[in-house]
């Protein structure tokens, strides 16, 4: 039975796991450049469903530390090195150290603080990094990263006000700035880009499209500022001019998303589908044994709720490219959808005989698991989540898929520890948000259960849910309201996590909200 103090805890929850993510993460929204390389055709909804726990690349590493700050092409950096992997082990005294060595040869680098800040993005521990920035502020006032960097972090979290005001005391500081000229241009890019997403997301285009033309100006490689570019062309009525700033990126960078698939994501997000669908299929006429835009075109077939043609497109995947993994979580979340089971389970085989320890395939092996009426399979499915909950103790939704499938075998005690360890972790995708739901409902607690259903499902539009049918058909059981589509708007904090929407673009696969381009 759950006690009266978790309830409290589990009440207080709902409006975080309703708002706060909603596969549309708010930590990942970002304003400022992100690296080069457009994210529309790089959607991680397949890699990491229903609670997926993706194995993100390391972002500890010396280029995303200091890579906007000194030249990594002939120059090594033991210090910065042996300082990373002093933090990665927990200690923090001896990365500061080596941090403070590393300024003392090689004074070009930003403040000490300053990069442990960022250590601390990384990792991230939003407190502490803050705690670090107030200090650079104090001790280093002319310095303007520190600045941008919680322009960007009050960006993440919505308060568009105050990264606004962070943003403009950021650039009277560069205007002055003279200490290291990599990092000037550095700043100066990142001003334009942070000022240019505060804009987008008021939907002000006309003065984000000034400004991220001094962009592309002061820029003209950065396939991120054209992507971006283009969107603002696209919302001031320019579809040719935004498509040819698409074209310009991808030309720039290959590993941008198709022309078509960018502006197929824009048509859909303005609810114009027959546009988006021809924009997607001429995408896939074009490039369709690219595995970017294939999966892209698959993901946006999903949404659709064509999953027949998904399916298709799925299986064509596999065979342009057999081991593929991207491919293989695709066509398993594409027969988990269609009520496969057999073929989403041999998919997802498939993914573990690449790549054993891969955390979204046992996360969504273990759901689908939980569904059979074999006890011997419901044992394997409850062995596979707890391999996710101990490898990533910290990720909400690994202690999601625990919790539920505990419910489910009638250990609710135990289920209640790891979903009040999942609520404290913060940020959850929407069928993670659904399986809270469930379990709110085997708890008794329908009239939360379908507040919780009804904000899953206004927030999460018409993205990525695996489990969006059957949060409809609980939330009508249990005699609640299914929300009309309501596609994201261009300026809202969802559309700008929106794989379509470079104004709030990921660096890759960092963690870091500061998400520069590449050094050069």
């Amino acid at each position: 039975m759950t006690s009266p103090k978790f309830r409290g805890v589990l009440g207080r929850s709902l409006a975080a796991l309703t708002a706060a993510a909603i596969g549309m993460q708010q930590g990942s929204v970002l304003a400022q450049a992100p690296a080069a390389g457009a994210p529309a055709a790089a959607a991680p909804a397949a890699a990491a469903p229903a609670g997926g726990v993706a194995a993100a690349q390391d972002p500890f590493t010396v280029e995303n530390l200091i890579g906007d700050s000194v030249s990594l092409s002939n120059q090594a950096y033991p210090e910065v090195e042996n300082a990373l992997q002093r933090f990665k082990n927990g200690d923090l005294p001896g990365a500061k150290e080596y941090l403070d060595i590393a300024k003392q040869k090689y004074p070009k680098l930003p403040p000490v603080d300053l990069m442990l800040a960022k250590l601390q993005v990384f990792a991230r521990n939003g407190e502490q990094a803050r705690m670090l920035l107030e200090s650079t502020v104090t001790n280093y006032p002319n310095d303007p990263e520190a600045y941008l960097l919680l322009a960007d972090l009050a960006f993440a979290e919505g308060r568009t006000t105050e990264s606004h005001a962070l943003f403009e005391k950021a650039k009277s500081l560069v205007e002055k700035f003279n200490e290291n000229a990599k990092r000037q241009q550095n700043f100066q890019i990142r001003v334009l880009a942070g000022l240019a997403a505060v804009h987008q997301r008021r939907q002000q285009w006309e003065p984000a499209n000034e400004l991220l033309v001094k962009w592309v100006e002061l820029d003209p490689d950065s396939a991120a500022a054209h992507t971006r570019l283009g969107e603002t062309m696209f919302r001031l009525k320019k579809p040719a001019d935004a498509f040819n700033e698409f074209k310009k990126a991808r030309e720039l960078n290959a590993q941008s998303g198709h022309p078509y698939v960018v502006l197929g994501q824009l048509f859909t997000q303005d609810a114009k589908l027959d546009e988006a669908k021809k924009a997607f299929e001429q995408a896939y006429k074009e490039d369709g044994k690219n595995e970017a835009t294939s999966r892209a075109y698959a993901e946006w077939l999903i949404q659709q709720n064509q999953l027949d043609k998904a399916q298709q497109v799925a299986e064509e995947m596999r065979k342009n490219a057999p081991q593929s993994v991207a491919a293989l979580m695709l066509d398993g979340l594409v027969a988990k959808m269609r009520n496969d089971a057999a073929g989403a389970e041999e998919a997802l085989t498939q993914v573990l005989s690449v790549d054993p320890s891969n955390a979204g395939a046992i996360n969504l092996l273990a759901l689908i698991l939980s569904d059979s009426p074999n006890l011997a399979q419901q044992e394997k499915a409850l062995r596979y989540a707890q391999m996710n909950a101990e490898r990533f103790g910290n990720n909400s939704q690994a202690n999601i898929t625990l919790a539920w499938i505990l419910q489910k075998l009638g250990r609710s005690a135990e289920s209640d520890a790891f979903l009040q360890k999942a609520v404290q972790g913060g940020q959850l995708n929407a069928d993670s948000a659904y399986l809270v739901a469930k379990i709110l409902v085997a708890k008794g607690q329908k009239e939360n259960a379908v507040k919780a259903l009804e904000q899953v499902l206004q927030q999460a539009g018409a993205g990525m849910f695996m489990y969006r049918k059957e949060a409809e058909a609980l939330v009508k059981e249990l005699g609640g309201t299914v929300p009309a589509a309501n596609p994201a708007s261009p300026g809202s904090p969802a559309a700008a996590a929106a794989p379509a929407t470079p104004a709030a673009a990921t660096a890759g696969a960092t963690t870091l909200p500061v998400a520069t381009p590449p050094a050069k």
